[in-house]
């Protein structure tokens, strides 16, 4: 798939398209209900969202998550799980520029090359590099990260550092919280379990560590390139991870806003 990459790709690679760029990456966390960041996010040079993310993008959420997309990370694993369907119309209609995956990896998330995990559809992979242009993060990169983590990043997790690799500028989080709260309303449409059980069992995955992914962010968040919400400025803040705590950091936010 690797050599394919360089047949489809249009104009430019991942890295010059946000090379010194601000760039907005918006989670799907629940407490992005609470707030009206959509004008703040839509005014980076670009929006970078995680999964299904891009589901959420109507009107209805335009104040609280921003109305444009330039960017898409994804796991490309068609399950409502996952990635969710792959929708091509939908992609071309929120104008999205670039689809962005990680490479196979296992369960400790240990890469050995680019190649895609074997779940992903190889039509989808043509049809996403027909339309649009498709990066990978470099797999030793993926690999040094998930090893500094001690277990497989969560796609929006290394989306931050593939960012910071590639050269943007300034990064802007938002919608992260680690689990700590529950999906923002319709991100996990379709899934056999309730948004909140989902959202729990994420915080308890051993898989994706959640306090090792915390742990080794708060190190980061000096980085000058890095920019937090209030919510999320204050989880990277606690000196533990728990959810009990959610609510109040909840209301100190809005108290100062």
């Amino acid at each position: 798939m690797k050599s394919l990459l360089k047949i489809f790709n249009k104009k430019e690679s991942f890295s010059s398209f946000v090379k010194d760029k601000k760039v907005a990456l918006v989670g799907p966390a629940n407490y992005l209900n609470y707030f009206e960041f959509g004008k703040n996010i839509d005014k980076y040079d670009l929006v970078a969202r995680i999964n299904r993310g891009i589901e959420l993008v109507d009107e209805n959420n335009y104040s609280k998550i921003g109305s444009k997309t330039d960017i898409l990370f994804n796991c490309l694993i068609e399950h409502e799980d996952n990635g969710g369907v792959i929708k091509i119309r939908e992609l071309k209609k929120n104008k999205i520029k670039w689809i962005c995956t990680t490479p196979e990896s296992d369960f400790s998330g240990k890469s050995n090359s680019n190649k895609l995990s074997k779940e992903v559809k190889f039509l989808t992979f043509l049809k996403l590099k027909y339309f649009f242009n498709l990066h990978i993060f470099d797999y030793r990169k993926y690999n040094n990260l998930n090893k500094s983590i001690r277990c497989r990043s969560n796609t929006g997790f290394s989306a931050i550092f593939d960012l910071l690799e590639c050269g943007a500028k300034e990064i802007f989080i938002t919608g992260f919280s680690f689990y700590m709260d529950s999906f923002f309303e319709g991100y996990k449409k379709g899934c056999s379990r309730s948004e909140e059980k989902f959202a729990k069992d994420c915080f308890s995955s051993i898989r994706h560590a959640q306090k090792n992914q915390w742990e080794f962010l708060k190190t980061n968040k000096n980085n000058p390139r890095l920019r937090f919400d209030p919510v999320l400025s204050e989880i990277l803040n606690k000196e533990k991870l728990n959810r009990d705590e959610f609510t109040e950091i909840i209301k100190l936010v809005k108290s100062k806003i």
